[in-house]
């Protein structure tokens, strides 16, 4: 099993990393979607014992992928925060860090998910309803029309037995109009592929789930 998996996708080549990312080499774009960043010191507040770390291993993965691939254009693909109020709980140091990744990149775009309305920021951030390239757009969640879109919102995972052995993980889920990406975040739960909801927005053609399992990615044929 391999660390990528390339997919042609509304007559484009992708690459789908096990590291929960999309690169799009003709344009130099990287993606990912789903940081959540803060959910675990967003949970303290409910009386969570999750250690505070998700957000500090969360931007170390990502640092790593823009190292890997030099992007010109890093695609945040919405929900990068888990709260309205999470921009103000990051510590110093690490909003340095992650603005200092942004600046890393010709353009960073941070897209509007759903866990972002409202967010309490400054003018340091901006976000976009979405972004389009080559004919394809990247939102947050799908809009009902022929565009093809890439997404995320959903947190893809599946279960499913691989050489029998039962393996389960979060996974990307393609077919020739929609590609949604996994949850990026280090502390992120998921939806399985088969959960109607899912069905729903495959729009009448069913997806090919890519497995993530460790550091491999295998495509699931059903």
């Amino acid at each position: 099993m391999a660390s990528t998996a390339e997919v042609e996708f509304a007559g484009h080549r992708m690459v789908l990393d096990a590291e929960l990312a999309l690169w799009w080499p003709a344009h130099s774009v990287l993606a990912v979607s789903d940081l959540h960043f803060e959910k675990s010191t967003f949970l303290a507040q409910f009386g969570s014992p999750i250690a505070p770390y998700d957000t500090l291993d969360t931007l170390m993965r990502l640092e790593a992928l823009i190292m890997r691939y030099q992007p010109r254009t890093l695609v945040l693909l919405g929900d990068s925060f888990h709260d309205r109020e999470a921009w103000q709980r990051l510590e110093a140091a690490t909003r340095h860090h992650l603005l200092s990744l942004c600046g890393a990149v010709e353009s960073c775009l941070w897209v509007e998910g759903n866990h972002d309305v409202g967010l309490i920021r400054d003018d340091s951030l901006t976000f976009v309803d979405h972004h389009v390239v080559d004919g394809i757009g990247f939102r947050h969640e799908a809009e009902p029309t022929d565009q093809p879109q890439i997404i995320g919102h959903f947190h893809p995972k599946l279960t499913t037995r691989v050489s029998g052995h039962k393996v389960s993980g979060k996974c990307f889920a393609v077919n020739r109009s929609r590609l949604i990406l996994p949850a990026f975040g280090s502390f992120t739960g998921g939806l399985n592929i088969q959960h109607e909801i899912l069905t729903e927005a495959a729009q009448g053609e069913a997806f090919t789930p890519y497995l993530i399992y460790g550091r491999t990615i295998l495509p699931i044929r059903s």
